[in-house]
C-alpha cells in the first residue's frame, strides 16, 4: 500500500502538466478573441485535401494604395508589414510599411505576415478558413462565382496577426467605363 504523503505527490505531478495545459489554452483563446474586426477582399482557390480536413484557401485581394512602384503594383508576398488605410472594418487601401515607417504615419491599423504556419497561409497573400464539409464545398461553389466579391472577416490582434473569422460574400458591383 502507498503512503499517503506518495499519493499527494503523485496526484500533484499529474495535475500540474494538466494546469499548464488548461492556463496555456487560455492564454491563446484571450488572444484570439482580441482585436479589430476588418472585412479583406479575396480570391478564392481551393486544393482541398480531405486527409488534412475541410477548409477553404483563398488569396487576399488588397485594395492597393496609388503609386505603388514602377507598374503601380506590389507583391504583399514580400511585405513584413501592410500598413492599412480606412476605418474598421472596411479597407480603403494597403501599402507595404517600410521598416523605418513609424507605425502613426496614416495607418488606421498594421497588419504582419504570420511567421512558421503551414504552406497553405503564406504571411499576407494566402489563408485558410476551416469549415465543416458540407460548408467547406457551399464556400467553394461561392468562391468560384464570379458574380459574388469574397470577404474574409479577420479580427486583428494588437500585434498585427490576422485571425480568420468567417467568410462573407456580396454580390460584384459592375466593372466602372
Amino acid at each position: 500500500m502507498m503512503p499517503r504523503r506518495t499519493r499527494l505527490t503523485l496526484a500533484a505531478a499529474l495535475t500540474l502538466p494538466l494546469a499548464a495545459l488548461a492556463g496555456s489554452w487560455a492564454v491563446t483563446h484571450r488572444q484570439a478573441q482580441q482585436g479589430q474586426e476588418w472585412l479583406i477582399p479575396i480570391q478564392g482557390y481551393d486544393p482541398r485535401d480531405l486527409l488534412r480536413g475541410h477548409y477553404v484557401q483563398y488569396r487576399y485581394d488588397w485594395p492597393l494604395a496609388p503609386h505603388q512602384g514602377e507598374d503601380g503594383r506590389f507583391d504583399p508576398g514580400y511585405a513584413d508589414a501592410l500598413c492599412v488605410t480606412g476605418m474598421a472594418p472596411h479597407i480603403q487601401a494597403v501599402r507595404p510599411l517600410p521598416r523605418t515607417m513609424n507605425a502613426d504615419q496614416g495607418c488606421a491599423i498594421i497588419l504582419r505576415g504570420t511567421i512558421g504556419t503551414r504552406r497553405e497561409i503564406r504571411g499576407l497573400t494566402s489563408g485558410i478558413f476551416y469549415a465543416s464539409q458540407s460548408q467547406a464545398i457551399v464556400l467553394s461553389r461561392k468562391l468560384a462565382d464570379p458574380a459574388l466579391q469574397g470577404l474574409v472577416r479577420v479580427r486583428v490582434r494588437p500585434d498585427g496577426m490576422l485571425n480568420p473569422v468567417a467568410l462573407e460574400f456580396r454580390r460584384r458591383p459592375p466593372p466602372q467605363p
